[in-house]
């Protein structure tokens, strides 16, 4: 029996992007057959973190590299290894010891539903800066105090109020505070698996398996210097204490290594040409309908370089109700405002992509 039909529910088109709340995105055959091959086996999990972390490494250019639990998973569990310091007794008393400096300065103008991952493992944030800017002597005066490291948030709508990157970890640096990089969904391009690290000199840089690295879901990645890769292999998940919940299988440790692989060896101009060539196809067909303004834009909604379709609508139609119609059919896409709808060809195939397009035109007739 077909899966959707044994469970109840449907299938939908993904016109929208990697969220996490659809699915992410696809896995490769050659990622579900790696998968497949270990859960038919039993190994040693230190074992194969330790490798595939080594593999992963090499691919991305950093000294040290390991799979975790999603990007939340990991700014919790890089929150409680600088924390500890490498003290086993004060990594297993987490949440609540008392006795380590378990401050985070994080720039208020980043302030998002994920820094919550930091108090999870006991960390305190400390903001810094406002909703317009972030000065140079904020951060050096929280420094001073003394603080167990800094998260940096990299999406591009933090920028405005945030201080760039460079300067954020030149001033750590002094006060030899280690500077986490959540880059969770900044790819493409591939080049920022080790610009946050090797090439700006962040201490670790965390990414989604589950998003444009088309890996598992549930799979996250920290990258970066050797020192905290090992304390992350020393305290992470299979071992008790604070991140026990954040358990990764053995399935998704090797499907984000050969998902990762794939990325690797992808090539990104092709990549951005199919995309940009299913944006071409439906615009061409709404274009025809003379009942909306179609334009694109060549980022994704954090900054990433790939190309979206936006669609202004005429005749006060309502991107509300198309979002909803749309929905009904089983397609998810953008919304922007009340007049704007917008398409991401990322998930979509050639045959997905004219199926959109037929049902945004029949919308719009």
């Amino acid at each position: 029996m077909d899966i959707f039909e044994k469970i109840g529910i449907r299938p939908y088109i993904n016109a929208h992007d990697t969220y996490t709340v659809y699915g992410g995105s696809r896995m490769a055959e050659n990622t579900l057959d790696a998968m497949k091959e270990i859960a038919k086996h039993f190994v040693d999990f230190d074992e194969l973190q330790e490798k595939v972390g080594k593999k992963i490494a090499l691919l991305t250019n950093n000294e040290a590299a390991y799979v975790t639990n999603g990007s939340a998973g990991a700014i919790q569990l890089a929150a409680a290894i600088l924390m500890a310091k490498g003290d086993a007794f004060h990594f297993m008393r987490l949440p609540a010891c008392p006795d380590v400096n378990k401050r985070f300065i994080v720039m208020r103008g980043q302030h998002n539903a994920y820094d919550k991952a930091i108090e999870e493992a006991g960390g305190e944030i400390v903001f810094i800066g406002d909703a317009d800017e972030t000065l140079e002597v904020e951060l050096e005066g929280e420094l001073r105090k003394g603080a167990a490291g800094v998260f940096f948030f990299a999406p591009s709508q933090f920028e405005r109020a945030s201080m760039p990157l460079e300067r954020v970890i030149a001033l750590a640096g002094r006060y030899n505070t280690p500077v986490v990089v959540d880059a969770a969904a900044q790819l493409p391009p591939k080049e920022n698996l080790w610009r946050y690290t090797r090439d700006l000199g962040a201490d670790m840089a965390i990414f989604s398996g589950g998003k444009t690295l088309s890996g598992p879901q549930d799979s996250g990645l920290i990258v970066g210097r050797e020192k905290y890769i090992r304390d992350c292999l020393r305290f992470g998940a299979p071992n008790h204490g604070v991140c026990r919940s954040s358990k990764t299988s053995r399935e998704s440790v090797v499907g984000l290594y050969v998902a990762l692989e794939n990325y690797m060896n992808m090539d990104q101009e092709k990549e951005s040409a199919r995309i940009e060539g299913i944006n071409k196809r439906i615009a061409e067909a709404i274009e025809k309908t003379g009942k909306a303004r179609t334009y694109l834009v060549n980022h994704g909604p954090v900054g990433q370089t790939y190309q979206r379709l936006f669609i202004e609508l005429k005749d006060g139609k309502n991107a509300v109700e198309a979002e909803k119609y749309m929905r009904e059919k089983g397609i998810y896409i953008g919304r922007q405002g009340k007049d704007t709808i917008y398409v991401s060809a990322l998930n979509l195939n050639d045959d997905e992509a004219e199926t959109v397009a037929k049902e945004i035109c029949s919308w719009l007739k």
